[in-house]
């Protein structure tokens, strides 16, 4: 049965049918209600497009910022001094607010794998999707750095004279001690960036006026007779002397009136000298008085005044003791008793030398060990005083070298085929003029010089006249820390352990002056890949090797043409400056400057990387220039010498990001 609708809906039904025949302005509602999905699209593209890039830059500033952190650690644990360069790195690189985002930060974690992991996050507010919903964004990064090593040869060439027994301003340990700990710490991070299958080599070479490398030769590079300067013995005659007709004694000086003053202080031991003094004494012979006996008594007063100054050398401290005297006055008696065997005739034996140039036979210095090196030895030289003998020992604890013949032009450009700066030539026996000889100060002398702390040029004569005299002239000694020293043994390319390594560091010593050129020269002859030492230097099997040759001096070049060094007694036989006059200590420093430049410029040319450090001194033209671009430091306490070292350490360990 057909049933009509009620009218309010049928009229509705009417409209609606209407509506859907007319369809103008249906368009603006249709494109209004699918606005709203299209808004939706276009937000949630250029929000993910907000956290792409906020991801990127984050990932960038933890990266940056554990590669830093890692640099800085250096050999130490994981500090506040690393954790701020790390943060100050990661704020550099993502700094705070950055596209509008809130609360970034990063978190490290250290293990003993010393690996710097590093977590970082940040909040990224939705600009469009928040009105559908959605919330802050959590945005997080990972990074991991460590050090890699690759096959690497690291030759240390290091300054020990007698300037690293001093303190730089507000150190508590001395420049050596600094040193030691540095170069321990070097060593640390190289071994912890070492592969199982990663090669590390080690060298060292101590220098000052000579370096000691005899006992790492062959027997055929060393000379089998060399010409020291020397003395012979000439004769000896006997002296007449007559016994004095009083026996005479001396009491101890004691204060009458007056007083004295001392003070102490420290200079630098190179030039352990003490300074002119304003003093002047006079003494005063009193009556004297005669007993029965003939025995004779009397006083002398000695009056003082003005300020004396004396200089001792102790362990390379040089100690200067400063007395004030103020009309100081003390005395002493003096006794003289009759001599019962007055007058009677004794005599003594008085040695004359010829001092000359000697030559010596050195075979005896050249016993080898199993390994074919020389190991030394020994012989007897009748030059002691009274023509008594001396032994001359020569061993790994002296085994200090005279240069082979030089190059008269003192530059390696200059240099001829087997002279000293033909760093890869190989001596040939027989030739002397190719090997290298013993540094022997037991068998070397002065000219007409009785004591090496003051020399005048006046003194030192021709160096091929001969002198004959009774008298004792000086020898190089130690007593004065340069005369003839010779420094700790040199070691050549091989791995060491921690242990080892310590105990060789604690064995440097302080000793001698600064002769830059022979340090550099054994440095590069130790570390070549072409000269003495070819066959244990080429690289392993497992690939190529980095060579590397880091030179650290506390001091500018200083020579002392009264020092046995590398050449000789330089002021007699002056094999690196004009035969016919006597050298100056700064025509000796200026050949000593041109040929480190000279040595600097091979080793680069060689493919070694050279590392200057100038420790507690001036980085001067002549040292940076030594060094690769951006390879000099300079160090002004024992902080930054191991900052430099740790800097030095990472750049060859090859700091790389691992995640």
């Amino acid at each position: 049965m057909y049933r009509r609708l009620p009218r309010k809906i049928a009229v509705a039904g009417n409209v609606a049918r209407a509506f859907g025949r007319d369809r103008r302005g249906n368009v603006l509602l249709i494109g209004a209600a699918s606005l709203i999905p299209l808004f939706g699209l276009l937000g949630g593209a250029l929000d993910l497009t907000r956290m792409y890039m906020v991801r990127t830059r984050l990932q960038q500033a933890c990266d940056a910022s554990v590669m830093s952190g890692r640099a800085a650690m250096g050999n130490r644990t994981w500090d506040n001094s690393s954790k701020a360069v790390a943060d100050r790195y990661f704020t550099a690189n993502f700094d705070p607010g950055r596209y509008g985002t809130s609360g970034s930060k990063i978190d490290y974690e250290v293990g003993s794998d010393l690996v710097v992991k590093g977590a970082a996050s940040v909040s990224l507010p939705m600009a469009i999707m928040q009105m559908f919903g959605y919330g802050d964004k959590l945005i997080t990064a990972t990074c991991d750095a460590k050090l890699e090593l690759p096959n690497s040869d690291v030759m240390f060439v290091l300054d020990t004279t007698l300037s690293m027994s001093e303190t730089n301003a507000g150190d508590s340990v001395s420049r050596i001690q600094a040193l030691r700990n540095s170069v321990v710490g070097f060593h640390a991070i190289l071994e912890n960036a070492r592969g199982p299958q990663t090669r590390v080599r080690y060298g060292f070479v101590p220098y000052a006026s000579t370096v000691n490398v005899g006992t790492l030769l062959r027997p055929d590079w060393i000379a089998d007779r060399w010409t020291y300067q020397s003395r012979e013995y000439d004769r000896t005659e006997q002296v007449e002397s007559k016994a004095a007709d009083y026996n005479t004694s001396w009491s101890s000086w004691r204060q009458v009136s007056g007083s004295k003053s001392s003070r102490t202080y420290t200079i630098p031991p190179e030039n352990c000298v003490a300074p002119q003094g304003t003093s002047s004494s006079k003494t005063e012979k009193g009556p004297v008085t005669t007993d029965a006996d003939g025995k004779r008594v009397w006083t002398e007063t000695r009056t003082t005044k003005g300020v004396s100054y004396s200089a001792s050398l102790s362990n390379s401290v040089c100690t200067v003791t400063e007395t004030t005297y103020n009309d100081y006055v003390d005395e002493q008696t003096v006794t003289q008793t009759p001599n019962k065997n007055a007058g009677s005739v004794s005599y003594s034996n008085r040695t004359w030398w010829k001092y000359k140039p000697v030559e010596y036979g050195l075979v005896a210095l050249k016993a080898t060990g199993s390994d074919g090196a020389v190991v030394g030895g020994t012989f007897n030289a009748m030059v002691a005083n009274d023509n008594k003998v001396r032994e001359i020992k020569w061993d790994k604890s002296n085994a200090c070298i005279e240069e082979r013949q030089t190059s008269g032009g003192n530059t390696p450009a200059a240099a001829t085929a087997e002279s000293d700066l033909d760093v890869d030539a190989l001596p040939r026996a027989g030739n002397p003029a190719t090997q290298w000889r013993p540094a022997l100060p037991g068998l070397v002398y002065a000219r007409k010089q009785t004591s090496l702390t003051t020399m005048p040029d006046s003194s030192w004569g021709s160096p091929t006249v001969v002198v004959n005299t009774s008298s004792n002239y000086a020898t190089p000694n130690d007593s004065l820390g340069l005369r003839g020293a010779c420094p700790t043994y040199a070691r050549k390319l091989q791995s060491i352990d921690a242990g080892t390594l310590q105990t060789y560091m604690n064995a440097l010593k302080p000793a001698g002056l600064t002769y830059h050129d022979i340090g550099f020269l054994w440095g590069l002859r130790l570390l070549s890949a072409q000269g003495i030492f070819a066959n244990e230097n080429q690289a392993p099997s497992t690939g190529k090797v980095a060579r590397h040759l880091i030179f650290m001096t506390d001091g500018q070049t200083e020579t002392n043409i009264g020092d046995y060094d590398a050449y000789g007694l330089s002021a007699l036989d002056r094999r690196r400056t004009p035969a016919n006059r006597l050298p100056t200590a700064v025509e000796q420093n200026a050949i000593v400057e041109q040929r480190l430049s000279g040595l600097c410029s091979i080793a680069k040319a060689k493919g070694v990387t050279v590392w200057v450090i100038a420790f507690g001194t001036s980085l001067t033209p002549l040292l940076s220039d030594c060094a690769n671009s951006g390879h000099a430091f300079e160090a002004k306490n024992a902080a930054q010498l191991q900052d430099a070292f740790s800097n030095i350490a990472a750049r060859i360990s090859q700091l790389r990001l691992i995640k």
